[in-house]
């Protein structure tokens, strides 16, 4: 009678043996599809604002942009307002300090190609270029 009552309870939870895998698969692809690319953008932008340096130009989490002039171990002091080579904002330079965790991201200037042909390049001193003797009837 026992083996009975034993053998008729597997079978009643046969549904929920196959329950519980789905549940892992569902919370496993929650995890490495939501929270392990935030936590990783979250790592990414605490060592992007651990290394900010005086010079460096900076917006908080709040939106305040500028340059920074002072830093030690918990703060951070910017400078806002107008500064040298903004021609066209008004107001005067004004220092705000903020705590560390306050700085949203670090602001890279863009880079700039060089388009200039270079001195000694191809074409620089009359030589043909590749292009010109392949004969492609282009000018």
């Amino acid at each position: 009678m026992l083996i009975a009552t034993l053998l008729a309870a597997q079978t009643k939870s046969s549904g929920t043996n196959l329950l519980l895998p789905i549940l892992l698969v569902v919370f496993a692809g929650v995890y490495f599809l939501v929270l392990r690319p935030r936590q990783k953008a979250q790592q990414k932008a605490r060592q992007q604002t651990s290394k900010v340096e005086v010079g460096d130009e900076v917006v908080t989490i709040g939106g305040v942009r500028g340059v920074v002039v002072a830093v030690d171990d918990e703060h951070v002091t910017i400078a806002t307002g107008q500064l040298p080579g903004d021609e066209g904002s008004a107001g005067s330079m004004t220092h705000i300090t903020f705590v560390r965790k306050a700085i949203g991201q670090k602001i890279t200037p863009p880079v700039v190609p060089d388009t200039a042909p270079e001195a000694g390049g191809p074409g620089s001193d009359g030589e043909a270029t590749p292009t010109d003797e392949e004969g492609d009837g282009a000018p």
